[in-house]
């Protein structure tokens, strides 16, 4: 909140009063601001003091529930999701797509993982199911919904079609147009390190989802070649890729300790924990993003993935072993059964 306190705020010339055109300064936020509804209401009312347009969706910790929920009536995730959008629309905090200056699309897409989406081979070296280790399984509830299937993706996802509003959406986009799209969530697996340069290689069991891969497609095939950004978060990992005509950021403010640990993979161009503006993407009639290099969107700009290659590279190997190997027969449990019990109490934050 310090971060986001230190945000310059508007100029004056961006009143509606001033006789000279302004530039609509729109800001992304992709998610994972808090699991306490309260404080991502207020984060989004410091942002919209310094952002003309601010465009939100959830992320995987939002989702959490916690004993402020229960005093509020929310007992499960599901009912969070309509309680944080409800905040957001009566803040006027855009959830749903926006057209910007009448050439831009700022797009929110709704979204949650599903282990579905890893269609990779998975390492040698024997490490815990997703369930055990991410700490979603335990401390979110979705009522009949399973999150070990893609119950959950598919419920987020249907979230874009209320009142046929991605159709309509659809619809109104014309080839000319630019659209800056986002989500919590990663649409393609090629936008995360091979499974075996992780210190967790089941992570992309928890990160993505084709569902959303799908709503990016759609989007792609609406406009001219070049003419959509998707901005994404969740893994914590620096990322500006072009794919198929469609540039892929992430530039995620992360946890202090983490820049303290492993700025490089963090940072993309200049932005980092200290910068005083959020990562520009796109300004004026041109996406931006283009000398903003990050770690692992270089490598493998300059180095074919090889998922079949399920060999730890040395740093994860050394990790994986020191704290999974010495409790192996306890912890390395690979029952990927959709009916295996969850572990943990789920719906508590400890």
């Amino acid at each position: 909140m310090a971060w986001v306190r230190g945000l310059r705020e508007r100029d004056a010339s961006s009143s509606s009063s001033s006789p000279e055109p302004t530039t609509t300064r729109v800001l992304c936020v992709a998610g994972d601001v808090s699991d306490d509804i309260d404080a991502v209401e207020a984060c989004l009312r410091e942002f919209q003091r310094r952002y003309d347009v601010v465009a939100y969706t959830f992320g995987n910790h939002e989702l959490w529930l916690n004993a402020r929920d229960a005093e509020r009536g929310i007992d499960d995730s599901l009912a969070k999701i309509d309680a944080i959008l409800r905040v957001c629309a009566s803040i006027g905090v855009v959830t749903t797509p926006v057209l910007v200056n009448d050439h831009v699309w700022v797009a929110p897409i709704h979204s949650y993982h599903h282990k579905s989406w890893d269609d990779e081979a998975n390492v040698a070296e024997a490490v815990p199911p997703v369930e055990s280790v991410m700490g979603d399984f335990r401390f979110s509830k979705f009522r009949n919904l399973d999150p070990r299937t893609e119950d959950v993706a598919r419920y987020c996802d249907a979230l874009n079609d209320v009142n046929d509003g991605w159709n309509a959406f659809l619809d109104a986009v014309k080839p000319e147009h630019k659209i800056v799209s986002m989500s919590h969530f990663v649409p393609r697996i090629e936008l995360m390190p091979e499974k075996r340069m992780l210190f967790y290689p089941r992570l992309p069991q928890a990160s993505g989802s084709a569902f959303l891969r799908a709503r990016v497609e759609q989007l792609k095939a609406r406009v001219a070649p070049g003419h959509v950004c998707h901005v994404f978060g969740h893994t914590h990992f620096g990322w500006n890729a072009v794919l198929d005509d469609v540039r892929y950021i992430e530039a995620a403010l992360a946890t202090p300790k983490e820049w303290n640990t492993r700025p490089r993979s963090l940072q993309v161009g200049k932005f980092t924990n200290t910068s005083d503006e959020p990562l520009c993407v796109y300004d004026g009639e041109a996406f931006v993003a283009d000398d903003q290099r990050a770690m692992w969107s270089e490598y493998y700009r300059l180095h074919a993935r090889t998922p079949d290659n399920v060999e730890l590279a040395p740093h994860s190997r050394e990790f994986v072993q020191r704290r999974w190997g010495a409790n192996r027969r306890a912890t390395n449990r690979t029952d990927d059964r959709d009916d295996a019990r969850l572990p943990g109490a789920t719906g508590k934050i400890v």
